[in-house]
């Protein structure tokens, strides 16, 4: 189960739909940019890493817990 909840994140302007969209983005933007640094690793057999994201953590919670601290938003129209 994820922490937080959907009702915790959800509000009149976000809806439950809004919500999982923005984390699926989250978590496939996540899992590219993991992607990415693991073929800078490979080339320059260094880490160049820019995002601090626990390895053995889900791209799915990585994005819940973005969305909630702030660093990923819902953009409503």
């Amino acid at each position: 189960m994820l922490y937080p909840s959907v009702q915790d994140l959800t509000n009149n302007e976000v809806n439950r739909y809004m919500l999982v969209i923005a984390a699926a983005k989250g978590a496939r933007y996540i899992t590219y940019k993991q992607n990415q640094e693991d073929e800078l690793y490979e080339v320059n057999k260094e880490y160049a890493g820019s995002e601090e994201i626990d390895p053995n953590e889900k791209a799915v919670s990585a994005a819940v817990q973005k969305i909630q601290s702030g660093d990923f938003s819902v953009i409503t129209e």
